[in-house]
């Protein structure tokens, strides 16, 4: 038997699922799961669905423990990662850091932590978690520039997100230079290896560092990218 039997992904690239549009964060998340064949898998759109900005009013840790005071559709993404071994986000890069509809359902997930502040194993403060559960997680981003460090602020983020909310971090799956993503048979062997990832995790409980080292190696330099690309930039703003 796999490691993980109900896993949720929320898929937040505002491309997602919109005809006429491609979203390579999409593409990466499907690869992804076809590897890790989970027995139940439940992926939610944030952009297509009703779910408001976090208030600030902390009504979900001193009025009603755990129930926001907004009635909107992230009651159900709760409900499915309080019940979920493996929480999977997809975003892509955007102003170097997640995107508005992921950081918006990240943001009212503090309806998950109580108030209370315990001291981690390195002195550090952290709310307590309202019903102690042990999740992991997998990081899944694509960047519009070639160099890896690009994702550093976004790993950050995701690494700080997963110490606060008590997830194992199981992975990080980083794939620079998305222009290239749906370019034929050019990113062929990642999307190959991204599918690797996937059965990886299933069987060991996380991601090996190699694979996803290969995953986001660059392949190409700044020059060529730059070239590559702004022909195609020119002709679109010539529209």
């Amino acid at each position: 038997m796999g490691k993980f039997e109900k896993v949720v992904a929320i898929c937040g690239s505002p491309r997602a699922e919109v005809p006429d549009q491609k979203s390579l964060t999409q593409k990466m998340l499907n690869t992804f799961l076809e590897g890790l064949a989970p027995p139940q898998v439940r992926v939610f759109f944030p952009h297509l669905m009703n779910i408001s900005y976090c208030k600030g009013c902390l009504t979900c840790w001193f009025k009603t423990p755990g129930i926001c005071d907004i009635d909107d559709d992230m009651g159900l993404i709760k409900e499915e990662i309080e019940k979920s071994d493996l929480l999977i986000l997809a975003s892509p890069v955007y102003v170097d850091g997640f995107s508005a509809q992921t950081k918006t359902v990240l943001d009212r997930s503090i309806s998950l932590l109580d108030p209370l502040i315990s001291i981690d194993e390195e002195g550090h403060c952290r709310h307590e978690l309202l019903n102690p559960r042990q999740w992991s997680s997998v990081l899944i981003s694509t960047c519009g520039f070639s160099e890896l460090d690009n994702f550093d602020h976004i790993r950050n983020h995701y690494r700080a997100i997963c110490r606060n909310l008590y997830w194992k971090n199981a992975g990080e799956i980083l794939l620079p230079a998305s222009a290239l993503g749906f370019v034929p048979r050019k990113y062929e062997d990642k999307f190959q290896a991204i599918t690797n990832a996937g059965r990886e995790l299933m069987e060991k409980g996380e991601i090996a560092e190699e694979t996803m080292n290969f995953i986001s190696r660059e392949i190409v330099s700044a020059t060529q990218y730059r070239d590559f690309l702004n022909p195609f930039f020119k002709k679109l703003k010539q529209r």
